[in-house]
């Protein structure tokens, strides 16, 4: 039964008193003089007790609508992986709420990743989107108009390159000839001269940007945004997310992960850092306030040629892939920072990296094989030695330090 809405009870209890009216309506002189008829009172007692039913049983459903506990009105844990929105990455997101508002945000989240992936796409052309990939064959010295979100990326990179020069979205051409690579049925390296030949000696120079428009200045220049694409994706997710009233989740795309607001009840966020030789975490990071985490590591996507590990992270001023360490965990308000930060950091020494850190306020934590930096590390185990910034020692630990239900 479809329970009536409140005016289609409004108007079974009008019914309902009418016919009450109608059926006992008489004259004084019947009252006195008429003897009732035994058949008309059950008749209306029939009616009275039916009328009473249907009002209960549409109170009932109303209630049970209304109900917080209903099925999708009932606020819980809820959580969901996406595995087709595009950078070929699985995306989780985890949040507290109705049935509803949970499938409100997952449309958000599935529509921004799907949208920013074609733009930022350097294999593929769209109709309706000038991607990556229609810049870069783009003739030279000719301005192209792209999307707001494209320049603001680029304006990101120009920021994260300022601060570390191992940043270089230019270098397309250069990750272009390693991908092909890394996808080739047999594993080889590419050819040194055609690495040479790959890299753009202008680097970030060669890319114009004014209003609304990228030019390319040399045929070496092509833009590649695999090292920042994700983290701004991600932190558009999260904004627009709360602008759609999430008052606090978290988001994981492949390494990037966002905390968004605080949890209830005064608990701590607290989240896992990868064992590059496990699938387990080997720190802690424990906070209550929001923040981003972006780690960029060489157990992921990587080839082995000759016994060697080479991670899919290219040093531009090398022209291979970069092998200082394990992975770097870069902590920062903004994810679009922290990605392309862990990307540049990845390719720089620890003790460089520090020395970065230090001069722009920034938190990362190394992980590194056990006995290759000449520091004495701030946590160790049988085989890696772990760097940690000044602003988080406080809150990493050894997963094995912590109590499993902290850890969880």
């Amino acid at each position: 039964m479809t329970p009536s809405s409140p005016e289609n009870k409004k108007t079974d209890s009008s019914i309902y008193i009418e016919e009450k009216k109608e059926n006992e309506t008489s004259s004084p002189h019947e009252k006195t003089t008429s003897k009732k008829d035994p058949k008309k009172s059950e008749s209306i007692t029939g009616w009275i007790v039916l009328a009473c039913c249907v009002l209960v049983l549409c109170l009932c459903g109303y209630f049970y609508l209304q109900s917080p506990n209903r099925a999708g009105n009932e606020i819980k844990s809820r959580s969901i992986t996406l595995t087709d929105v595009g950078f070929d990455t699985p995306v989780t997101f985890k949040t507290t709420g109705t049935e509803k508002d949970f499938n409100k945000y997952v449309d958000i989240i599935e529509s921004t990743y799907q949208e920013c992936n074609e733009l930022f796409d350097a294999f593929h052309t769209y109709p309706d989107k000038v991607s990556l990939k229609e810049v870069n064959d783009t003739p030279r010295h000719t301005p192209v108009e792209v999307d707001p979100k494209v320049i603001e990326v680029l304006q990101d990179s120009l920021k994260a390159h300022g601060v570390n020069s191992k940043f270089d979205v230019s270098q397309g051409k250069l990750t272009m000839l390693w991908k092909q690579a890394f996808g080739a049925q047999t594993p080889a390296l590419p050819d040194a001269q055609a690495i040479e030949a790959a890299k753009n000696p202008d680097s970030m120079d060669a890319v114009v940007v004014k209003d609304n428009t990228i030019t390319l200045t040399n045929e070496a220049a092509a833009l590649d945004f695999g090292a920042i694409a994700k983290g701004y994706t991600t932190q558009l997710a999260a904004d627009r997310l709360t602008e759609a009233g999430l008052e606090y989740g978290f988001l994981n795309a492949g390494g990037n992960v966002i905390l968004i607001g605080e949890k209830p009840e005064d608990e701590d966020w607290v989240v896992g850092i990868q064992n590059p030789d496990e699938p387990n975490s080997l720190l802690v990071y424990r906070n209550r306030k929001p923040t981003c985490l972006v780690t960029s590591g060489d157990y992921q996507r990587y080839m082995e040629v000759d016994g060697i590990r080479y991670a899919h992270i290219v040093d531009p001023d090398t022209g291979y892939p970069a092998a200082n360490m394990r992975s770097v965990t870069v902590i920062h308000e903004d994810s679009a920072y922290c990605d392309a930060m862990s990307t540049a950091l990845f390719c720089t020494s620890v003790e460089e990296g520090q020395k970065i850190c230090e001069e722009f306020d920034l938190d990362a934590i190394w992980i590194v094989d056990k006995g290759t930096v000449d520091l004495v590390p701030d946590l160790s185990t049988d085989a890696f030695d772990i760097y940690i910034t000044d602003g988080l020692k406080d809150q990493v630990k050894l997963k094995n330090q912590v109590e499993p239900k902290q850890a969880s």
